[in-house]
């Protein structure tokens, strides 16, 4: 084996001197790693001790803003703790206290509220809620209380048919209007499903809620002519007429004073006539309207004296049949062309109001209402 030359005997003492500056390197680095490791130890060992500090400021903090509070509980605990060691009966006086309260409540709320609701029963069914087979269940104790109906301890809606659930509904909305500080009270279609007798108590109970809430308004909705003239005459044989106003809605479009006065409806249909411009589509479908209930208005009161039963003013209680002496029949063509005005002026059905009068200009409507109008002063005329 040669001996090194001089090049790999520097190259190897280089080597040895890098090796050597290393592992002092490596041997520093190390030392600095281990404090820096202490270093953190301590850090975090204070940061908890600070953290633990923090808590207890907190928690003192919290004390202090509630401290009040505090203070107030300590002292009911303590007059618990007085009042019970001076009467060893003071425990049971508060529960008794509660159970008398819920007592009250139920005889004074509760009571009231089933003598009421069964009364109303009585008042549109002429019959007790027993005759019903209803039961009220009393559900609930602290404040509120559920009176759940029954018959035989099922859902009335599974046994009471349709009728008999909306005179169920109606009895309920009595009993709460009469305690109830609403200024506006609304029925909407209220007599669906009903017969005549049902119509007629309700009819006769609604005159006794407005006889009873003067400052109450009360507005009735319904498409049921039997029930608009059955309200009218009961609310007139009540002295109620003059506070008792009448509207008509015409095409689903506008809502109109009602009126079977024939000078009211010339009026009203002149008002559109004599406009400087052609009416507008909805203007024409009130036209229809009126010149349909003025065909009406003519017949009932030339012809029927006013005493047509579906059509009699809300003024008019009974019939004078004495008058039906001086009835003066419809002579053939006026009928037949009463009735041709009628068609024209009626929407269809299954038909769009929109275009329904499209071809019809205000000059047809004045010449469909002159003929109305000249049949009318022909009847008249007649002895």
């Amino acid at each position: 084996m040669a001996a090194p030359d001089e090049g790999a005997k520097v190259a190897a003492t280089t080597l040895t001197t890098a090796v050597t500056g290393w592992k002092e390197s490596l041997a520093a680095k190390r030392l600095a790693i281990h404090a820096g490791t202490q270093n953190r130890q301590t850090l975090m060992a204070k940061l908890a001790a600070l953290i633990a500090e923090v808590t207890q400021l907190e928690y003192a903090f919290a004390v202090r803003a509630r401290l009040s509070n505090l203070e107030q509980a300590l002292f009911l605990s303590q007059m618990v703790d007085w009042w019970t060691g001076a009467l060893p009966q003071f425990g049971p006086i508060p529960r008794q206290i509660t159970e008398a309260s819920k007592k009250a409540y139920e005889h004074l709320i509760v009571t009231d509220f089933e003598l009421r609701f069964g009364n109303e029963y009585l008042a549109l069914a002429e019959k007790k809620i027993e005759d019903f087979g209803v039961a009220l269940a009393s559900k609930g104790v602290d404040g509120t209380v559920t009176l759940a109906p029954t018959i035989g301890g099922k859902p009335i809606e599974s046994i009471l048919s349709e009728g008999e659930l909306r005179l169920h509904a109606l009895a309920l909305f009595f009993a709460e209007v009469e305690t109830s500080g609403h200024s506006v009270v609304v029925f909407d279609d209220p007599v669906s499903s009903f017969d005549f007798n049902y119509i007629t108590n309700f009819c006769e109970r609604l005159r006794e809620l407005a006889s009873s809430h003067p400052a109450k308004q009360i507005l009735v909705l319904t498409h049921n002519w039997e029930f608009f003239v059955q309200v009218q005459l009961t609310m007139n044989q009540g002295g109620l007429d003059g506070q008792l106003a009448v509207f008509v809605l015409e095409g689903c479009q506008l809502v109109r004073s009602y009126s079977e006065e024939l000078r009211d409806l010339k009026d009203q249909i002149d008002s559109i006539l004599t406009l400087q411009r052609e009416p507008t589509a909805s203007e024409k479908c009130d036209l229809a309207g009126l010149m349909r209930r003025l065909i009406e208005a003519v017949v009932n009161e030339h012809v029927f004296v006013n005493q047509r039963s579906n059509f009699k003013q809300k003024t008019q209680q009974i019939s004078a049949f004495d008058k039906f002496t001086k009835v003066k029949p419809l002579l053939p063509a006026e009928a037949t062309e009463l009735k041709s005005l009628w068609g024209k002026l009626s929407v269809p059905v299954h038909a769009g109001q929109r275009n329904l009068y499209a071809d019809a200009d205000k000059a047809v409507f004045k010449t469909r209402f002159e003929r109305i109008c000249a049949i009318e002063t022909a009847i008249a005329a007649r002895a």
